[in-house]
């Protein structure tokens, strides 16, 4: 797991922070959850999940972005809004899709769960989501974690027309629903980008993107 912490974190380090929270609030969290907070793999779009790896079988799917829990608001909002649902075996470490859906980590049994925060109103189904349907185990989760990809750019006149695509396996990229193959990482990355000033010129607003893709639209501003 170290080794893995160690390569993310040199392939986000010029966008990345460490954790916020101080020693004593870490104390909530076993031993290899602390662990990550070590290192400077903290903040928003940043990081992903294969899709497949938390859905079998959706291989077509694009990653999901994820993010570890480093504020101590976060975990304050949790304990108020779903500990009543939750119980306390279960932590939050992290959210996918900005903050719309918790990654738990059950401290009994090392499981990783996740469950979507409008759940809590179904009982049933979040249940199913804490004591059937487990995502992996910790370290497995760390292992699948990798830099964030994949955007998303929507037209703001009609918001059910999109663009999103993702760079894969570093020499290609998957746009809709055709994977487009490239020779090299750099012609990847500069038809990529291609992609992103296509958007742009649609008048599409970014929805969500890599942190260093909005830096560098922000630049451009």
């Amino acid at each position: 797991m170290k080794e893995k912490l160690i390569e993310i974190e040199k392939q986000i380090e010029n966008y990345s922070t460490f954790s916020n929270l101080s020693n004593n609030e870490l104390l909530v969290f076993p031993e290899t959850v602390r662990q990550v907070h070590l290192f400077k793999v903290f903040g928003d779009n940043l990081l992903s999940i294969p899709h497949n790896f938390l859905i079998k079988g959706h291989e077509s799917e694009f990653e999901i972005p994820f993010s570890f829990l480093s504020e101590k608001s976060t975990l304050e909002i949790f304990e108020s809004e779903f500990r009543s649902d939750i119980p306390n075996e279960f932590i939050q470490i992290g959210n996918l899709n900005g903050l719309s859906e918790i990654v738990l980590l059950n401290v009994l049994t090392n499981n990783i769960h996740v469950f979507h925060v409008s759940d809590v109103v179904d009982k049933e189904w979040l249940n199913y989501k804490l004591f059937e349907k487990t995502i992996c185990d910790f370290e497995t989760l760390i292992d699948n974690i990798r830099p964030q990809t994949v955007c998303c750019f929507i037209n703001p006149k009609n918001l059910s027309e999109y663009d999103i695509f993702e760079i894969r396996d570093n020499s290609d990229i998957k746009y809709d629903d055709k994977i487009l193959k490239f020779e090299s990482t750099k012609q990847a990355m500069e038809n990529y980008k291609m992609l992103v000033l296509n958007s742009i010129e649609k008048g599409f607003d970014v929805h969500f993107a890599p942190k260093s893709l909005l830096n560098e639209l922000k630049n451009k501003v």
